[in-house]
């Protein structure tokens, strides 16, 4: 098991000059490779139970569907299926292909005393669909919503898409050919992940500059509760009667209810596009510009800048080589977009950067590394190298003081568990008064210590986050792995009043046990 798909995995040819630029910080050339366990190699527990005769269309307790569905997709994650212990697994695993048969679900799972956890494409990076913390429950049905994937509308006079919430990303874009509308929102799980799993995450994407997080264009949803009560928010553009009900379910993670359909603002698909590649000598500079385009409000598609490691480590993985800081820019919009790239990079240029002729390769460079950075993640793993990322945003105010703070924190922590290490940044997301910061880090691991070497890396690089006055995540959601760090952001009267919804919600708790604060 690993991320993504098996015929896309990184091959021998393709890691080995990433293996050279790589070795320094892993201490030198990595040992042979120790590949990870396969299926019939993972042991889980029995199944606690065996669903009735009404529902074993979509429901099943086969070893190979619990553990698919047992973990997400994070180092941690893997790690774990590699430790050789028992795994924590979905007692079953429910599949329903309508709203009829997720009531079913969830009133057997009531009835046998299991807690119900949500799953959508299982990319889950934080823990966030793990069964652990079951308390009191005698085990989890996991619900995969992959089987309500129908696209219910499309309004093109209001630019809205209705949907089911297991339909996968590329799915949904694709239902909308020749409507002349498109969704454009790509997480790098994009080929992987559901428009429920984005919305339950409050997750952002690659062109979303302007749009940045998901919940911004949910104009309206429907949840079903445990007892099978459904809640659907009115389609609305905008409205003022009392808090928004749409904000209360994004980011619930499954913990509110299961996000059944979404009613989601598109945006017209863009018939004009442009990029640019610009370098700077430092991050430090890069970001200076940054924040100079977001807050002159030209909002361009996508604005990432990479710092000098990510920059070196992402041509790397296309072949190439970079130095310095790198800035990429897209526009894209229905009218011509050249005033828009022509101002930014005017910008960037009085900050100090360098346009490069190769502006849409650097790009498609980026892109192209940008996707496939979690199947190096997989391949490195192999070789005991721990490579993981966490994310933030902080206001403009905080930085780059932050930066220099996290990257000598996370460095640190680097070199006293692994005794070396690199860790690399780059701007994922910008706005006018903060920005979005993605750090990666790269070290050597023990096979037989990958676990307690990253819960130790964690807990520095989380306390760092924290101490400079970042939030745990930007959009990668709160999950399992944040929580702890995650408690100081949110007022204890609003943990109340969530804990207050929860009870009105799932007057029992068993939906997603475990995720939320218990003060």
């Amino acid at each position: 098991m690993g991320w993504g798909f098996v015929e896309d995995a990184i091959d021998k040819a393709e890691l080995q000059p990433i293996l050279d630029v790589m070795a320094p910080l892993l201490g030198g050339a990595p040992g042979p490779a120790r590949p990870a366990p396969g299926p019939g190699e993972v042991t889980l527990a029995s199944p606690a139970v065996q669903p009735p005769e009404a529902l074993a269309s979509f429901v099943t307790t086969d070893h190979d569907a619990r553990l698919l569905r047992a973990v997400g997709r994070s180092f941690r994650d893997l790690a774990t299926l590699r430790a050789g212990t028992p795994l924590a697994a979905p007692a079953a695993v429910a599949t329903p292909r309508n709203p009829q048969e997720l009531a079913d679900t969830l009133a057997w799972a009531s009835d046998a005393g299991l807690a119900a956890i949500p799953f959508g494409g299982g990319s889950s990076v934080v823990g966030g669909v793990n069964p652990e913390d079951m308390g009191d429950w005698s085990g989890a049905v996991t619900i995969d919503l992959q089987g309500m994937n129908a696209v219910l509308g499309i309004n093109e006079r209001d630019r809205v898409v209705h949907a089911e919430a297991g339909i996968l990303g590329p799915a949904l874009e694709n239902a909308l050919a020749g409507s002349g509308l498109a969704v454009r929102h790509y997480p790098q799980s994009y080929f992987h992940s559901t428009l429920g799993g984005w919305v339950a995450t409050r997750g952002a994407g690659h062109f979303s500059t302007l749009r940045a997080k998901i919940e911004d264009r949910v104009q309206s949803l429907s949840v079903m509760l445990p007892d099978g009560r459904t809640a659907t928010t009115r389609p609305l553009p905008a409205s003022s009667i009392g808090p928004d009900p749409n904000r209360l379910w994004c980011g619930s993670e499954g913990a509110l209810g299961v996000i059944t359909d979404v009613r989601l603002r598109l945006v017209a698909d863009p018939a004009h596009k442009l990029s640019a590649s610009i370098g700077f000598r430092d991050f430090e500079t890069a970001l200076e510009a940054t924040r100079a385009i977001a807050q002159a409000e030209i909002w361009p598609a996508q604005m990432r800048v990479l710092d000098p490691f990510e920059h070196m480590v992402s041509t790397a993985l296309a072949g190439g080589s970079g130095e310095g800081a790198l800035m990429i820019l897209g526009f894209e919009g229905e009218y011509d977009v050249s005033h828009a790239r022509d101002a930014a990079v005017d910008i960037a240029r009085a900050h100090g950067g360098t346009p490069r002729a190769s502006g849409d390769q650097g790009a498609g460079n980026w892109r192209d590394a940008f996707f496939r950075q979690p199947y190096l993640r997989d391949a490195l793993l192999d070789h005991a190298a721990i490579v993981d990322t966490f994310e933030t945003a902080v206001p403009w105010s905080a930085v780059p003081a932050f930066y220099h703070s996290v990257m000598e924190a996370t460095g640190d922590a680097l070199e006293d568990v692994c005794g070396h290490g690199g860790v690399a940044c780059r701007v994922t997301h910008a706005y006018p008064d903060g920005v979005a910061l993605y750090f990666s880090f790269y070290a050597p691991g023990e096979h037989a210590a990958l676990l307690t070497q990253w819960q130790q890396l964690k807990a520095a690089v989380s306390e760092a986050v924290v101490d400079g006055g970042g939030t745990m995540s930007h959009h990668h959601a709160m999950g399992r792995d944040h929580r702890d760090h995650a408690r100081t952001e949110i007022p204890a009267a609003f943990r109340s009043a969530i804990r207050g919804a929860k009870s009105a919600l799932d007057p029992s708790g068993m939906l997603n046990p475990g995720l939320w604060f218990d003060d």
